[in-house]
């Protein structure tokens, strides 16, 4: 029985994780589970999500990677069994563009969809920062009255201008969505286990196998790589830095190649110590408020759980007193440390003259001693 699983995100709740562990335990996942998960490169599922909405990401639908779907659908048209696609990308998709998946998919007896989800308090600030990571230059309050403004089912005015939240992020708007398109038995919800809940053999990566009916014993390999969070102090400073290369004077290419790739990637990453970003009491009791009503609509719905939807309820026991803003000092220590690290260990530019050119500032130099030794020696 051929069935495909896309797992459509959300952004920032283990996703990377589990793409990665999907993909270093592809061949073990073929042997003891039966299970694909094509493509070529880790890569191909970025590439398929973009290209199924090529207007929205412009600069990501490149034509060079415009066969990666065409050739994942080949793969899972010839194997027997389960399939799993997986890219965020997906959690915003249209309905047109979902009705364009399911029918490349329509060789598939079954389609079956998964969200992995996360309690707001920590959305809020993990978003937020993602979001600086891409060259936003909005500080924390502003956009924290943006995401309030433009709640779904909330008291706002819609008036605010709207930063990049609920667009990836209404749990209850995607599944309602897809919910046009496939039974509610086929959705999956797959909660991301609250803080110190977890008990051994119940981390995101098992349940989110356990929703596949995969063993994961066999799937033993982890990846590799880690989005390690910054403090709120880094956070700040990369902020700051944003106002001063926003699109007009910096392309996103470049802000990605050498600001998210290297100086977050690598100094930033890296260096600085200090807490990380986090809500306050107001804004916790706020998240609990909108956490209660989404969780009321998604019970509503039908649609499978895995896990417990109390992990999306936010702890209103949470100690919050250790949560002001970064100082000023704070802020640019991060920036120094950073800035440090990253003279310290970057490579040394290569020496773009020619030989002929390095030649003659060699004979120059000689020639300057030489002149010096003489008139030293008649002196």
């Amino acid at each position: 029985m051929s069935i495909v699983y896309v797992h459509v995100g959300l952004p920032k709740t283990g996703t990377t994780h589990v793409q990665e562990r999907l993909w270093v335990n592809r061949d073990l996942a073929l042997e003891h589970a039966d299970l694909l998960y094509p493509g070529v490169r880790i890569e191909d599922h970025f590439h398929a999500a973009a290209h199924l909405q090529p207007e929205r990401y412009l600069d990501w639908a490149l034509p060079e990677h415009a066969g990666a779907w065409p050739r994942m659908v080949a793969q899972m048209k010839a194997w027997p069994g389960k399939s799993v696609v997986s890219h965020e990308l997906f959690a915003n998709a249209s309905l047109d563009h979902l009705h364009r998946l399911l029918d490349d998919l329509s060789f598939a007896d079954e389609v079956h969809v998964i969200l992995t989800v996360r309690d707001l308090a920590r959305q809020l600030p993990s978003v937020y920062q993602e979001n600086v990571k891409n060259q936003r230059p909005v500080d924390f309050g502003t956009f924290l009255a943006s995401v309030a403004d433009h709640a779904p089912g909330g008291d706002g005015t819609g008036e605010l201008h709207e930063e990049p939240f609920w667009e990836f992020q209404d749990y209850t708007a995607v599944v309602e969505k897809w919910s046009r398109l496939v039974p509610p038995e086929r959705i999956h919800l797959v909660t991301v286990p609250a803080p110190g809940t977890a008990s051994a053999g119940d981390t995101l990566w098992d349940r989110f196998l356990a929703v596949l009916d995969v063993d994961p014993a066999p799937l033993r390999k982890e990846g590799e790589r880690h989005n390690r969070s910054l403090s709120a102090a880094q956070v700040e400073f990369l902020r700051r830095l944003n106002t001063r290369i926003q699109p007009d004077a910096i392309s996103w290419v470049r802000y990605e190649n050498i600001v998210k790739r290297r100086f977050i990637g690598i100094a930033l990453d890296n260096t600085g110590e200090g807490r990380p970003l986090g809500l306050n009491a107001e804004q916790r009791e706020w998240a609990a408020k909108v956490s209660s009503q989404m969780i009321d609509a998604i019970t509503a719905a039908g649609c499978e759980v895995t896990g417990t939807l109390d992990d999306l309820r936010v702890d209103l026991g949470v100690d919050v007193s250790e949560t002001p803003d970064p100082t000023e000092q704070a802020v640019v220590d991060a920036g120094l440390d950073a800035l440090a690290y990253w003279i310290r260990t970057m490579p040394e530019p290569k020496d773009e003259r020619s030989a002929a050119t390095r030649a003659k500032d060699v004979a120059r130099r000689v020639k300057r001693r030489a002149i010096g030794l003489r008139d030293r020696v008649k002196g």
